[in-house]
């Protein structure tokens, strides 16, 4: 395999195009100097300065991406910072206009006015996996969002969470990584977690695979309050109506299984079956009768049609449902599908 020089991996490793060893490469390039760090932050910036001008005015991304590494590639033998200054110049313009633009749009929402943030969201029904500027490891799930700066700070790595995701946190002892929940936050140096934290459910939950987190509230640097330490194979949980953290030991492999594009339910109640699937299908499910609640539904789905989820249902649950019509919005949008699972008369 051709060892490719650093020169040429950069704007692939923004892309997410490079395998492990690249990827490794990359890293220890970046961590070898201050000055590399420098670098590689600014090229970043302005990869997601481009994004943010094709959004705004459908600016031809791949294109510039393309004119990036061509620049670098032909001055391979320069050193990298005077082949950054070259990209910059051909680039300067509209990075200066996406910059300004983004960083005053995300300004107004976020504590550092001098640092620009970006938000990722992804729709109802699909999953996304990315990399964040520390070289952090993020699957988002579905209705999920995840803000985070394009420069760190030198003292703290904060990204605020609103839905579910799954974090493989890049280890660095001196700055720690944080995620700001609102309500529960968590502060971890290097380690495998799963957070969930819809807001629409009122329930934030925090799974631990390896290592170590602390759970906090208030702000990192100016209030923090601690509240406990989790350990491997501990689960988290508060709701929004009551006060009371409630910590447990689970089978973590049940929480990740979206990750792989899976459905585990393992003794789960009705009502949690029902959270899930909805979240899943993005569709509304709603249970009719408190005996419902007693039931605990055990299986793993796929690629199952949400159909076959119900039908599955009946086979394991004395349950009946009724699909209700779509009915058509104002916008000539349709609503949501809604579905009424109650216990089948005897």
């Amino acid at each position: 395999m051709i060892d490719k020089p650093i020169e040429e991996l950069l704007p692939s490793w923004i892309e997410g195009t490079l395998n492990p060893e690249e990827r490794e490469k990359v890293d220890q390039w970046k961590n070898a100097s201050e000055e590399n760090r420098q670098i590689f932050a600014g090229l970043h910036r302005a990869w997601e300065g481009i994004r943010q001008l094709k959004r705004m005015k459908h600016y031809d991304a791949e294109k510039a991406l393309i004119r990036v590494n061509s620049k670098i590639t032909a001055q391979k033998k320069n050193r990298i910072f005077e082949v950054f200054q070259k990209v910059a110049a051909v680039l300067i313009l509209p990075l200066i206009v996406a910059t300004f633009l983004f960083a005053i749009d995300k300004s107004k929402k976020e504590n550092d006015p001098f640092v620009a943030w970006h938000t990722l969201e992804i729709p109802a029904g699909m999953r996304s996996e990315f990399y964040l500027p520390d070289s952090t490891k993020v699957y988002l799930n579905s209705k999920s969002s995840l803000s985070y700066p394009l420069v760190f700070r030198d003292n703290m790595r904060e990204v605020k969470l609103s839905g579910e995701a799954y974090f493989e946190v890049a280890e660095n002892k001196e700055v720690p990584f944080v995620v700001n929940n609102g309500r529960i936050n968590i502060e971890v140096t290097g380690t495998e977690f799963l957070v969930t934290n819809y807001a629409y459910e009122e329930l934030t939950e925090i799974v631990l695979l390896n290592g170590s987190i602390n759970l906090f509230q208030g702000n990192y640097l100016t209030a923090k309050k601690d509240i406990i330490q989790l350990n491997p194979g501990e689960k988290a949980f508060s709701r929004e109506n009551n006060k009371n953290l409630v910590v447990e030991q689970v089978n973590p492999e049940k929480y990740i299984a979206w990750k792989a594009g899976m459905l585990l339910f393992r003794e789960d109640p009705m009502p949690e079956v029902v959270r899930r699937l909805n979240r899943w299908y993005n569709v509304d499910i709603q249970l009719e009768g408190p005996e419902l609640k007693d039931w605990n539904y055990t299986a793993t789905f796929e690629d199952e049609s949400l159909t076959q989820v119900l039908e599955l249902l009946k086979i394991s649950a004395p349950i009946e449902y009724t699909i209700k019509q779509r009915e058509v919005k104002t916008d000539k949008t349709f609503s949501k599908m809604e579905i009424i699972i109650r216990q089948k008369n005897r």
